[in-house]
């Protein structure tokens, strides 16, 4: 095994590259193992980064003589050469670009505080990554970024082949309009929508010729007078790129033809306007689709659009709609027209359970349930009824449970609930929350663990950390990670 050739052993850890346990003990078995392993560590040392102080080190071990003579001459003798140069050139085989955690890395610089300095550091930092010996597929800039480094040498050359970038529509405009005329091949781009009426990411748009997977993400607190006219120049621009893109996030007024995102496999849409205008769902049928994810979408809108897309949906999120318009026609569409659901977001309220017995009677491919419960009371009979009908419905496949509740959950439904799951899959459970759970109630989720009911367990106010349909978060550090890192860097 230690002697594979290193074409093999790339494959390999290409299939680890997640697993970084795995790569960081490879890096000790021997050079050849160490040199493949190495390149795809450090292709995005930004993730799950905790020595910040430890890569600059290691960055500004590649400081120039000339740069460090430079600094030293403005008094700025802080960054010690190392004894000996570094085994690998580890900035060359970065290809993911944190702006935001190359400048905190940075900052970990102490006791400088004159401006200057920090620009003079900055800049020599900077050039260390953007160069023409350097190529990126993947670029974060963080919010309101304005450092201007598409001035720097090698810029063209770093961004020509960029594949994946996030920013924000008030990102330094003159970055944004260096990147549309050298980026035309991005792929993913992520877009966080704050202030509006900034040109520079409808140009970067309209650059693009590989667009598969566009993301709108809006802070609902934000809103001006003119947004009306950004998402009408916006989406002209979007749906120039409807035939490639295959994922979509957006705010309902971007995409006034969405029967033209014929190749649609993702969308998620919603608004933050109460009077919205919904015609552009209307009658839509799009064949690709698979996954529908929706906020704020009135039921009858989301009724209509299920309809026109039968038996193709696989994963339904539904969120934030109103009860003025009673969801049960909203369940029975579903349970009508999505046979071959596996995923399944929903708000119910206590009229709505015997619906959802239809649903899993129904949907029996079913993998992960997550149920928004919106008005069942501890002393009542909605939870009885709740879980009697998950034990009794619920097909082989079902074992993913998510409860999003905003009272506390009747302690011997539970028990019931728990009791009776024997002999099927024990469960990935998790309860997001208005009020914690007792103590009683954790110690009988425990106790059932231990008898293997329940698998994995996790609760909290929010579900931070975890995305809509994960259950299980695979990467945990420990402090032998910090120390394996600790080689990285060597």
């Amino acid at each position: 095994m230690s002697k594979l050739n290193k074409d093999i052993l790339f494959l390999i850890f290409e299939e680890l590259k997640d697993d970084k346990d795995s790569l960081f003990s490879s890096i000790l078995v021997n050079k050849n193992w160490c040199e493949v392993a190495i390149p795809i560590l450090w292709k995005d040392p930004w993730k799950n980064l905790i020595k910040e102080r430890l890569l600059l080190e290691t960055v500004v071990s590649f400081l120039t003589n000339e740069s460090r003579d430079y600094m030293i001459s403005h008094g700025l003798n802080l960054l010690i050469k190392p004894d000996k140069p570094p085994l690998f050139n580890y900035i060359s085989f970065c290809r993911y670009l944190n702006l935001h955690k190359l400048e905190r890395i940075i900052y970990t610089i102490r006791n400088i505080k004159e401006e200057i300095k920090w620009s003079m550091i900055s800049e020599e930092i900077f050039k260390l990554f953007i160069n023409k010996n350097n190529r990126f597929t993947h670029l974060i800039i963080p919010y309101g970024y304005k450092r201007q480094i598409q001035y720097l040498s090698g810029f063209e050359h770093c961004f020509s082949e960029l594949e994946s970038l996030r920013c924000d529509v008030k990102t330094n405009q003159g970055f944004l309009n260096g990147l549309a005329q050298v980026c035309k091949s991005i792929k993913k781009l992520v877009v966080n929508v704050r202030v509006i009426n900034k040109p520079g990411i409808i140009d970067l748009i309209e650059a693009q010729t590989k667009l598969e997977d566009v993301r709108f993400v809006f802070d609902l607190m934000t809103r001006r007078i003119d947004d009306i006219l950004f998402y009408r120049i916006c989406g002209k621009s979007l749906v120039k790129r409807a035939n490639t893109i295959r994922h979509l996030q957006v705010n309902n007024e971007l995409i006034p033809n969405l029967s033209s995102y014929v190749n649609l496999i993702s969308l998620e849409i919603g608004t933050h306007e109460h009077n919205a205008s919904w015609n552009n769902l209307e009658n839509v049928s799009l064949p690709s689709l698979r996954i529908l994810k929706a906020h704020k979408v009135p039921t009858n809108i989301l009724v209509n659009f299920i309809e026109n897309n039968k038996g193709i949906l696989l994963e339904i999120k539904i969120s934030d709609i109103s009860f003025e318009v009673h969801t049960k026609k909203l369940i029975q569409a579903i349970y009508n027209n999505c046979p071959n659901l596996q995923y399944l977001e929903l708000i119910i309220n206590d009229d709505d359970i015997l619906e959802l017995e239809n649903l899993l009677i129904n949907c029996r491919h079913l993998d992960g349930l997550i149920l928004n419960v919106f008005n069942i009371n501890t002393d009542e009979m909605g939870w009885d009824r709740l879980f009697e009908i998950l034990i009794k419905r619920a097909s082989k496949n079902l074992f993913k449970f998510k409860f999003i509740h905003r009272t506390t959950i009747k302690f011997e439904a539970l028990k019931n609930f728990f009791e009776n799951w024997k002999n099927r899959k024990p469960m990935l459970l998790h309860f997001i929350e208005m009020f914690h759970l007792s103590s009683k109630h954790l110690s009988l989720i425990e106790s059932f663990k231990k008898k293997g009911i329940i698998k994995i367990f996790y609760h909290d106010k929010f579900s931070y950390g975890f995305d809509d349909f994960e259950w299980i978060k695979t990467v945990s550090y420990t402090h032998l990670d910090v120390y394996k890192r600790q080689i990285l860097y060597i």
